[in-house]
């Protein structure tokens, strides 16, 4: 699983870059869809690292 994160992050990542190489700009509009969608990523993993820490430690969260 983690590796499918990393490479959905790579390929979101990739996009804006190929768009500002090939126009010359991205706009906010682009680019927004990408970041909500690695925010919500990363907060899906932080709490699944989380919960692996609790587990290991025998504490609650």
């Amino acid at each position: 699983m983690r590796t499918w994160a990393r490479r959905t992050a790579a390929v979101a990542l990739t996009i804006p870059v190929v768009a500002l190489i090939a126009g010359g700009s991205a706009s906010a509009a682009e680019i927004t869809p990408i970041a909500e969608y690695l925010d919500a990523t990363v907060a899906g993993t932080s709490k699944a690292v989380v919960k692996a820490l609790a587990a290991l430690l025998g504490v609650s969260c």
